[in-house]
């Protein structure tokens, strides 16, 4: 029996969805095989809730547990946390330091893929389209002219290192520019201003299980709201998803040598979610951002996509824990 540390929480807008994230992993472990511990992360606090309801704290010095006078420690440690700790190479850092197996991207492209700026340079540079964008920190000044001719309106304002679509906003006109980089700039001293290119939303989950890389089903994503913001994404509503998505065999083709050719280069590892928009002007699918540590709860789109490929969910978690240990 194997010792797994299911850690899930955080400290980004997303910790709600993490804790949820977690909660459905753990449902889908093959208790048979391993002893999965939901370790709860919130800023210095890490802790394990017991049956009883008694807190135990972590040992961050080798991320063991002190139980009745016993000492645990962990084979793996499976990340759960979207956003900071556990998204952007922070904790994936600690992890290589400890020696500690964990599943999903290390710590550099994990850190690359989350800033959405220079996720987007490192996916050109391997000759995949992306959308005109612009960088600004929080000391630069809004260039408004430059915006307006590199971008144009409607364009997004993103914070740079976030997730689930926090911190974006759509942006209609220069006057709305400058709440949306307030917006922004609650969650990150960096952000993105990209060109809005209308179109379907696609998304492709990518996955390296026993050193084959295998694409999932595409799904299409059809947003109700403006787009699909947080609440559309964790929510029954504002949203349809449909799985695999209705598209020609051509761009079905095209995107998932795109989604390999990024898994590969950018060095993921574990189950990723690479998002793109095929536009409706000229018929290209442009790259939009990679999800290194993607949702997992009930309503999210991995596990539709896992069982659309005729995986079991249980099963293919499993597989994912088997994979770190191969690290």
């Amino acid at each position: 029996m194997y010792n797994i540390a299911l850690i899930a929480g955080g400290d980004s807008g997303e910790y709600e969805v993490s804790l949820r994230t977690g909660d459905n992993i753990y449902q889908m472990m093959d208790k048979s095989l391993f002893n999965p511990y939901l370790i709860h992360f919130k800023g210095s606090d890490w802790t394990w809730k017991d049956a009883e309801g008694k807190i135990h704290p972590i040992d961050k010095n080798d991320f063991s547990l002190m139980v009745d006078g016993k000492k645990i420690t962990f084979d793996v440690a499976f990340i759960a946390i979207h956003g900071t700790p556990g998204e952007n190479g922070k904790l994936q850092s600690y992890f290589e330091m400890l020696g500690l197996p964990y599943t999903g991207c290390g710590s550099f492209s994990s850190a690359l893929t989350f800033n959405k700026y220079y996720c987007n340079l490192a996916v050109s540079a391997l000759g995949i389209p992306i959308s005109p964008s612009l960088h600004f920190y929080r000391s630069d000044r809004i260039d408004h002219d430059t915006i307006e001719r590199v971008c144009g309106y409607p364009c997004f304002v993103k914070s740079c290192n976030s997730g689930s679509s926090v911190g974006v906003t759509k942006v209609h006109n220069v006057s709305e520019l400058d709440k949306a980089f307030e917006e922004a700039f609650k969650y990150d001293n960096q952000l993105m201003v990209e060109k809005f290119v209308r179109g379907r939303e696609m998304t492709c989950g990518v996955t390296a299980i026993y050193g084959q890389v295998q694409t999932l089903a595409i799904t299409e994503v059809v947003a109700t709201n403006e787009f699909y913001d947080y609440d559309a994404k964790y929510s029954a509503v504002g949203h349809k998803l449909l799985t695999p998505a209705s598209i020609s065999p051509e761009h079905q083709a095209v995107l998932k040598q795109y989604s390999e050719r990024i898994f590969h280069h950018l060095d993921c590892k574990g189950v990723v979610r690479i998002d793109f928009i095929i536009s409706e002007d000229d018929g290209i699918p442009y790259f939009l951002e990679i999800n290194t540590i993607p949702g997992q709860t009930a309503l999210s789109i991995i596990p539709e996509q896992v069982r659309h490929n005729g995986l079991d969910l249980v099963d293919f978690y499993t597989r994912l824990v088997m994979e770190a240990l191969k690290k």
